[in-house]
């Protein structure tokens, strides 16, 4: 795995230099090409291996309607999680001096938490190179458009980027960067387009 390491500016102005290791991201592995691989590997055929799956995301999804988390041996612990649609914009609804709002409440995302004995494997298994200088974020991103460049010059060297990724970015509040690609989103002018849905919504530049 080809990594970076990445420059966070010093937002407090306390003089400090964050710096982390970040993977180089090549592209998302091809759906079928992966079923392919796995059916090499182990005997069983693509059909077979596709049907498991189905059938695994589909009992994911019963668990989750009554609360449960999956545990998947050798894999790790799959757990409902849930959001407010807009946080800045709940209605004024009290019990007993708490503020909520249950129309905007939603299922947000699935967390993961892998196995211990297969992330130990992972850690153990998997070769780190260092490719490239240490990239540094620019501070000065302080309006719409400067993080629109950053977001772009993101993307021109990763093949997709997440809402966590462009967090770590722009170093801003998960509600702020969402506010920015929700505007990206919406604005075809913006270069930046969106695939899938849900927790696997990822950002990618528009090839229109």
């Amino acid at each position: 795995m080809e990594y970076f390491f990445q420059e966070m500016p010093d937002l407090g102005n306390k003089g400090e230099r964050l710096v982390y290791p970040k993977p180089r991201h090549v592209d998302q592995f091809d759906y079928d090409l992966f079923l392919k691989e796995v059916a090499q590997s182990s005997g069983f055929n693509q059909s077979q291996i596709k049907g498991v799956l189905d059938a695994v995301t589909k009992q994911m999804r019963f668990a989750f309607d009554y609360g449960y988390s999956v545990k998947i041996e050798g894999l790790g612990t799959f757990s409902p999680a849930l959001g407010l649609k807009n946080p800045n914009k709940r209605e004024e609804v009290k019990e007993e001096g708490i503020r909520y709002d249950t129309y905007n409440v939603y299922f947000k995302t699935v967390n993961f938490l892998p196995a211990k004995k297969w992330l130990k494997d992972l850690r153990r298994s998997i070769e780190l190179v260092k490719r490239g200088k240490t990239k540094t974020v620019s501070p000065k991103a302080e309006t719409l458009e400067d993080r629109l460049a950053l977001a772009k010059e993101y993307l021109e060297e990763n093949a997709f980027m997440r809402a966590a990724d462009y967090e770590r970015l722009t170093g801003m509040g998960s509600t702020s960067a969402w506010r920015d690609l929700q505007a990206f989103r919406s604005n075809p002018e913006s270069g930046i387009t969106t695939r899938g849905r849900g927790a696997s919504l990822i950002y990618v530049l528009s090839t229109e």
